[in-house]
């Protein structure tokens, strides 16, 4: 029997057809979980608590605002790449409490605030200051509409420096906040 040098045997026809067969059954089970919408995060300035001998009366100094203002990029930075925040300026909002950078004792007004900016949750970080070589970052998380907390995260370090203030950011967010949420994502089941 001849056949044509371009004609392909019967069975690979019927091997193509039961693999594209195979493909089509399996996609719906390759396909990834539809996204999660992202929640807005009012993020706000990042604040000093100074409880250092003289330091309430000295009052921040040009180094330590400028480190403030490093931390709050960072923060907004690692918030806006972890995928699961649209983040929203905290520091847009004309309240007098934002601009003296008074929050952290304000009795959880920034969810007000945060609603008033549109955004689902409200994000407060600050650094509290012991003394020199003994201080604390702490960010709390409210839900805007309720001013509830969903989350209070605390580390401490050592050294009032650049390096030791964005590694206590950079570590609280990534293991306190996004590394968690991303795990309870996944243990849900899909909608």
């Amino acid at each position: 029997m001849k056949t044509h040098p371009s004609a392909a045997p019967r069975w690979s026809w019927r091997l193509i057809g039961a693999g594209a067969l195979l493909a089509a059954s399996l996609a719906p089970l390759a396909a990834s979980p539809e996204p999660q919408p992202r929640i807005k995060l009012a993020v706000f300035d990042v604040e000093l608590d100074d409880f250092s001998a003289g330091g309430p009366l000295a009052g921040e100094s040009p180094k330590e605002t400028e480190m403030l203002r490093h931390a709050t990029a960072l923060a907004r930075e690692r918030l806006a790449q972890s995928g699961l925040f649209e983040t929203v300026d905290g520091s847009a909002s004309t309240n007098e409490m934002v601009k003296s950078h008074w929050l952290r004792k304000c009795n959880a007004c920034e969810a007000a605030i945060a609603r008033d900016l549109g955004a689902d949750m409200s994000f407060l970080a600050f650094f509290r200051k012991v003394s020199v070589m003994e201080q604390y970052l702490e960010f709390r998380i409210r839900d805007a509409r309720t001013g509830e907390l969903m989350n209070v995260s605390k580390t401490d370090l050592r050294g009032e420096t650049e390096e030791s203030w964005s590694r206590a950011m950079t570590w609280l967010i990534r293991y306190q906040l996004v590394e968690p949420e991303l795990a309870r994502r996944n243990r849900e089941p899909s909608r």
